[in-house]
């Protein structure tokens, strides 16, 4: 049998293995049982402690299903739990790598025998389990549901009362439905295709399987079922990769290479579950890679446009850029002959794929094919750089490599392009006419104006991803040249078109969109884009019309914001429960519970509770947002506290930065810039009482989440003041003087405050009004001589919130 098709054999069978688990943890009836035991009676009354086990429910779904390998892909998920040792088949060694890619994905305790009767568990949240402090914390516990559709994690005692059952088995039907009784497999049959029926499956695994545990032990599960099938399948293919070439060296009657690499690993794996070792043994070598990719220049090119289209531009690059790094990902594994699952993660322009080792030697041939394509793009304001690292079984089992992954980029970012020299100072230089300021291409006259095509293309990105519902990610020929954006990705062999029509291998741009009856899944980044009727027709919201929305002064801002301590996060999963150890399918399941944040949740938040806002991009751990400014400065408190609520754990935290336009028409571009200098200098700088990071940066200033509530309970009093009791406006401006004093460390002349206050309580004719004022002078007084920390913040705020300088027509 040819090796592509035992490759193709034996990813299926690692996605489906424990499949079974699934299936049997719904409403069994009697007579699929009695089916179920005539069709493997053999094992089962050969471990009749075992009953009627998962691998053998799996087997028999997978069997009368309508996918491929019918016969050949049961065998291999029936004894995945076998002890082969003489491997006399191709079969047998398929089911042997499996059975070892099982083991390494989880490295987990025990599970307890499913014919217990014991009631299912949920699986615990990673999110709200991972201390950066070390301590341990509440269990909350995922309910079963879809993964898009998820709604609040569960504390104990409400899992105590959860029907599991019951929604296993609706999720089952709905699932089954689509995968065992939709007939894909002609999308196999045909190879231009193939890569479709893969992906299709990938989703619906993702989409039905990512919320529920992958087993249950004497200790809680914190598993995803979908983590460990794609890991399981990223490392049995990975390996098959590795060592392709003696897996199948036939000796005699048995395949003798593949049993002594097999029982390596496996000899490995009883060293390390009992030695408990804290550091790789000597005879571990290592059979696997991992493969950092980062977009690096991300920020000068998404925010490096022209005023004219800017909003498009900026929309459109920013879904570049999470498309750039997923095509190039998906580039590798493909010409490696990997599959999806072995892109353990894609977000926020970068990427991590499981190799085999002998991957990493084609890392510099990798590098140089990227640069010449990007250079040819984009000059050398934007590349994707790449690492690499060699893993043993121990550093699978302890997936502990983001922080060396990142060491390893900032010594590349200095090494950029240096595999391409030639091509640097040979480039030719077009001075026939005028150039493109931003990307350095010839310009065509367009009318009055002079207009750059390329750049353009990204203004098309943009619109077409508010004008349509839909996207496919096709594969095509690689194109050598290029004149667009669009044929940046046909230069990787991908080409992305946008369409209204429902499609099953289309992606939907908006969540309420995606019905995975209708089509894949929905796009990586968020996609939620403010409207107004115009003559009848629904239109995307301009900044203008944004800027009239605020409230106060007319301006626009941006608000961008990203988790807190992503990498100690990452290393701080050890210390979910005792001993514990990070295998690579837990590592991808905090990835996802992040990712569901950031990709859908906070998407949905602002189309639910902040209408007239952008979310321009929102994907892996970070975002960015167009808004009315006042708008923005609540949107950030709504997002720490959905973000504590979703993650149950106050422990992690998202800082944010709120850039306000100076003028309506100032560019995007620069206002972006300025936000993401505020998030880095100012709130990702904030230090007080021991606490670091989780703030807003507004007004040049920062507040602490923690003090936000007080802050904000001082800005409502102030405003009620100025507003509702029409207290004279030159309240605020007394204040700022005396702030401007204690700021400059001048003497304060507090006296002279308090006096101002008394007259000012004395002209108020209304009692609620006096003691308004009275209250807020006690909160704004800290020792009796000083101004609390914050009010220049609290001032300006609420003096841009109640000043009516222009109108749209004044503009």
């Amino acid at each position: 049998m040819e090796l592509e098709t035992l490759k193709d054999m034996l990813y299926l069978a690692s996605l489906f293995h424990d499949i079974g688990k699934f299936r049997q943890r719904g409403e069994l009836d009697e007579d699929l049982k009695r089916q179920i035991k005539k069709e493997f009676r053999y094992e089962i009354e050969s471990d009749p402690q075992r009953g009627i086990a998962h691998e053998y429910v799996g087997a028999y779904v997978y069997k009368n299903s309508k996918l491929p390998f019918k016969e050949e892909v049961p065998v291999l998920i029936s004894h995945h739990h076998g002890q082969l040792s003489n491997l006399k088949t191709e079969y047998d060694v398929l089911t042997r790598l499996l059975t070892i890619s099982d083991r390494i994905s989880a490295s987990e305790r025990e599970e307890q025998q499913n014919s217990s009767g014991g009631k299912i568990k949920l699986m615990r949240s990673i999110i709200s389990s991972v201390s950066l402090k070390g301590e341990k914390k509440s269990p909350y516990y995922r309910p079963i549901s879809r993964f898009s559709q998820f709604d609040r994690l569960l504390d104990r005692t409400e899992v105590e009362v959860y029907e599991s059952e019951t929604n296993y088995e609706k999720l089952w039907k709905e699932f089954e439905e689509l995968v065992f009784q939709d007939d894909l497999s002609h999308y196999y049959e045909d190879r231009e295709k193939r890569y479709l029926f893969f992906e299709r499956i990938y989703h619906l695994l993702k989409e039905y399987t990512s919320s529920m545990p992958s087993g249950f032990y004497y200790s809680e599960p914190n598993i995803s079922l979908f983590s460990h099938a794609v890991s399981t399948a990223a490392i049995a293919v990975a390996l098959f990769k590795q060592f392709e070439g003696e897996l199948f060296e036939r000796q005699g009657d048995r395949f003798v290479s593949a049993e002594n690499i097999f029982n390596s690993i496996d000899s490995l794996m009883r060293s390390y579950s009992r030695s408990k070792s804290d550091q790789a043994l000597p005879n571990d070598r290592p059979y696997l890679g991992i493969i950092k990719g980062d977009v690096s220049g991300i920020q000068s090119f998404i925010y490096r446009v022209s005023n004219v289209h800017g909003l498009k531009k900026l929309r459109g690059r920013s879904f570049f850029i999470a498309y750039l790094a997923e095509v190039v990902a998906r580039y590798i594994v493909e010409t490696e002959g990997l599959y999806i699952s072995n892109i353990l993660f894609c977000g926020g322009g970068h990427f991590y794929i499981l190799v085999p080792a002998r991957t990493l030697g084609k890392l510099n041939e990798y590098q140089k094919i990227l640069d010449e394509k990007l250079f040819q793009a984009f000059g050398i304001d934007l590349s994707v750089l790449l690492v690499g690292k060699e893993l043993t079984l121990y550093d699978i089992l302890n997936f502990k490599v983001h922080e060396e992954l990142s060491q390893m980029l900032e010594i590349e970012k200095n090494k950029k392009f240096s595999r391409i020299l030639d091509l640097l100072f040979s480039r030719p230089i077009d001075l026939s006419g005028p150039v493109c300021p931003y990307c350095d291409r010839r310009m065509k006259q367009k009318g009055q104006e002079l207009e750059c095509e390329f750049c353009e293309s990204f203004a098309d990105i943009g619109k077409k991803l508010v004008s349509n519902r839909y996207m496919k990610l096709l594969k095509v020929p690689e194109l050598q040249s290029l004149k667009s954006a669009w044929e940046v990705f046909q230069m990787f062999g991908y080409r992305i078109e946008f369409t209204n029509d429902p499609d099953r291998f289309a992606f939907a741009l908006k969540k309420d969109d995606f019905d995975p009856k209708q089509c894949m899944y929905f796009v990586k980044i968020a996609n939620y884009v403010s409207r107004e009727s115009i003559e009848g027709v629904e239109k995307p919201t301009d900044l203008e019309t944004m800027a009239e929305r605020a409230k106060g002064v007319k301006r626009w801002g941006i608000l961008r914001g990203d988790l807190d301590n992503l990498g100690k996060v990452f290393a701080s999963i050890t210390n979910v429960d005792e001993n514990q150890k990070s295998p690579i399918s837990m590592v991808s399941t905090l990835s996802s519970e992040i990712e569901l944040f950031f990709g859908v949740e906070l998407e949905k938040f602002v189309a639910e509770e902040f209408k007239n806002c952008n979310v321009v991009y929102s994907g892996g751990d970070d975002f960015m947002i167009l808004g009315p400014w006042n708008d923005l400065l609540m949107l950030s408190h709504g997002i720490a506290k959905r973000f504590i609520e979703y993650s149950r754990n106050e422990e992690l935290s998202i800082s944010m930065a709120v850039a306000i336009a100076p003028s309506r028409k100032y560019p995007v571009y620069k206002l972006g810039v300025k936000a993401g200098e505020m998030l880095e200098k100012l709130a990702k700088s904030y230090t007080r009482n021991g606490l670091e990071k989780s703030s807003l940066a507004l007004f040049n200033g920062c507040v602490g989440w923690e003090e936000f509530e007080g802050f904000l309970e001082k800005k409502k009093l102030l405003e009620k003041i100025v507003v509702d009791h029409d207290v004279t406006k030159n309240f605020i401006q007394t204040l700022k003087v005396f702030v401007e004093r204690q700021k400059k460390k001048e003497p304060t002349r507090i006296w002279q405050l308090y006096y101002y206050v008394a007259r000012l309580i004395e002209r108020q004719k209304c009692e609620e009004a006096k003691n308004d004022i009275q209250r807020f002078f006690n909160d704004i007084l800290i020792g009796g001589n000083r101004l609390y920390e914050k009010l220049d913040l609290l001032l300006e705020w609420v003096h841009n919130e109640t000043r009516n300088v222009e109108t749209k027509s004044k503009v």
